[in-house]
C-alpha cells in the first residue's frame, strides 16, 4: 500500500498492542493503528476507538485469532475501519487451506476490497486499477459454512478449558496472562502462560505426554529482513521479554476433562532446574 510499518510494544500483562508505546510512534504522517487480537482476546476496544479518533486515523483490526471474541456486545473486527480475519486450517474457524474474510461498515471499503480481490475488475472484463487474485474457493467456502455451525460450541469448550486452567495452575513459576475483561472478550486460540525456565517447563511437559507450542518464538524486529523497520524509540523490551518466556499450552474443543486436568498436573509438578 506504500505505508512505511511502525514496530510498538506490547503490554507485558496481555501481549496486546501497548497504547503508551503506539502514543510514541505517532507522527503526522500516521494514518492507521493495527491492533492485532493476539491469541483470541479483545481488550480496552472503546479506548482504542477513542484514541484514534481523537488522532485522526484509522482503526484496522487484526482478527485472524479472534473469531467470535467481542466486547460489550461488539464482535471483533466492527469496532474500527475494518477487520480481517484468517481461515487457515489451524483457526478457531478454518478450512482446508488458505483463506480469509474482510469485514467493514464502510461500503465504499467494501466495494473497493471486492474489486482488489478479484484482479482490481469492477465488472467483468474492466480492471479500473490493478488488484490481485484473493478470492475464496468454493470448496473451502462450502467447508467453512459447515464447521460455522460448530464454532459457538466449540469457542465454549475452549473456555471452559481456560477457566479450568486458570483456577488449576497454580505454580508459583508459570505466569498466567491477564484474565479477559468479560468471558466473550477471549475465544482463546491460544492459551498462553509465561516461564523464566520455559525451554525447561517445556521439556517437562513433553516428557508427561503434554505437547507444547512456542507463539512466537522471534519478534519481527528480529527477523532478517526487518531489521531496520522503524519501531517505538524506546525498543520493543517487552517483546523481546515475552517472546523468550512465553508458551502455549494444548488449549482446543476436542480435548476430555481428564485431558485438561492432565495439563494442569503436568504443569504443577514442575520443578525449576
Amino acid at each position: 500500500a506504500g505505508s512505511t510499518p511502525v514496530l510498538a510494544d506490547i503490554d507485558p500483562d496481555t501481549a496486546l498492542l501497548s497504547m503508551v508505546s503506539a502514543e510514541r510512534c505517532l507522527t503526522p504522517q500516521t494514518r492507521a493503528v493495527v491492533l492485532v487480537h493476539l491469541y483470541g482476546q479483545v481488550r480496552s476496544m472503546p479506548d482504542w476507538v477513542d484514541w484514534c479518533a481523537q488522532h485522526g486515523i484509522a482503526l484496522v483490526e487484526d482478527c485472524a485469532q479472534a473469531h467470535l471474541a467481542s466486547q460489550n456486545g461488539t464482535v471483533a473486527g466492527a469496532f474500527g475501519a475494518a477487520g480481517a480475519y484468517s481461515f487457515y486450517p489451524t483457526k478457531n474457524l478454518g478450512a482446508i487451506g488458505d483463506g480469509g474474510m474482510l469485514v467493514t461498515r464502510d461500503e465504499v471499503l467494501a466495494k473497493r476490497a471486492a474489486t482488489l480481490r478479484n484482479y482490481g475488475q469492477s465488472v467483468r472484463y474492466h480492471h479500473p486499477e490493478l488488484g490481485l487474485n484473493s478470492r475464496l474457493d468454493e470448496i473451502q467456502a462450502a467447508i467453512l459454512s459447515a464447521r460455522l455451525q460448530w464454532l459457538a460450541e466449540f469457542t465454549q469448550r475452549r473456555r471452559d478449558i481456560a477457566a479450568a486452567y486458570r483456577v488449576g495452575t497454580v505454580h508459583s513459576d508459570v505466569r498466567l496472562l491477564a484474565a479477559p475483561e468479560a468471558e466473550s472478550a477471549h475465544v482463546y486460540h491460544l492459551f498462553v502462560v509465561c516461564c523464566e525456565a520455559r525451554d525447561a517447563l517445556q521439556a517437562h511437559l513433553q516428557a508427561h505426554g503434554v505437547q507444547t507450542l512456542i507463539h512466537y518464538p522471534i519478534p519481527v524486529h528480529q527477523q532478517p529482513p526487518c531489521l531496520e523497520m522503524r519501531r517505538d524509540p524506546q525498543g520493543l523490551g517487552h517483546s523481546e521479554y515475552h517472546a523468550a518466556r512465553c508458551l502455549s499450552l494444548p488449549c482446543h474443543p476436542q480435548m476430555s476433562d481428564a485431558d485438561t486436568a492432565a495439563v494442569i498436573a503436568a504443569v504443577n509438578a514442575f520443578e525449576l532446574p
